[in-house]
């Protein structure tokens, strides 16, 4: 499985610490010891007026810097079972919403953190831990925006078309399978040809996986800047 390279350096550093048994184990002389068991997770930060967010897993500070709005950490490795997850204002005690979720053995799950901050909570999906043939690429949608309406998402290239329809707050559709190729989006309101959103000329390249995420406010509040948009993220 290809992993995401393209990691936001904050988070460096805690994938070499999780990571740090199996280069151990791996070093061993015992040829009988196995190796540790380690999951795949990614994090996003989708909420439109939450503050900048401490991530604790298991009691223990995941990182030093905080995960600020839109922020991405591509794949780290997690020790399997049951992992908790809190989230919690920075430097601060506050804690908005803590889950405990399963986490299995050489599994890929992105933590989508959604909604406004007095209702956080996680979406958890699994994803693919394939690689698409040469020439596709696989492509998602995830519909993030607490106040958008139920949505359509077109993406439209030279070889190829797919959209995908009636998609509600908080919805994660499946991978799709498109040629690598140069698109345009368009996101509309479901039932109507109202453009909410459009991003011309987004190149999905071979053998590469992406998540498409439609975060902010339809209608942000008084002080809040975190309009509508969409975001192309590159899984691996």
């Amino acid at each position: 499985m290809k992993m995401n390279s393209n990691v936001f350096h904050k988070f460096v550093g805690m994938l070499s610490y999780l990571a740090a048994p199996l280069i151990l184990s791996g070093c061993l002389e015992d040829d009988s010891v196995e190796p540790t068991p380690i999951a795949y997770v990614s994090i996003y930060g989708a909420s439109p007026d939450a503050p900048d967010l401490d991530v604790v897993l298991d009691n223990k500070l995941l990182f030093n810097q905080p995960l600020e709005y839109t922020d991405y950490t591509g794949y780290l490795q997690f020790y399997t079972g049951n992992r908790r997850l809190e989230f919690s204002e920075y430097n601060a005690s506050t804690v908005f919403m803590d889950t405990t979720f399963n986490f299995q053995a050489d599994k890929a799950y992105s933590v989508f953190v959604t909604d406004e901050v007095d209702e956080l909570t996680t979406l958890i999906v699994e994803d693919s831990t394939s690689t698409p043939a040469e020439g596709k690429a696989w492509i998602r949608f995830v519909h993030l925006s607490p106040d958008a309406p139920v949505v359509d998402f077109l993406i439209e290239g030279e070889n190829s078309t797919e959209s995908f329809t009636n998609q509600s707050f908080e919805e994660a559709s499946t991978f799709t399978e498109v040629d690598a190729d140069t698109y345009s989006m368009l996101l509309t309101a479901t039932g109507n040809d109202e453009e909410l959103v459009a991003v011309p000329e987004t190149d999905l390249e071979s053998e590469r996986v992406y998540t498409v995420v439609v975060r902010g406010y339809a209608d942000p509040p008084a002080g809040n800047s975190n309009a509508l948009s969409i975001q192309v993220v590159r899984n691996q």
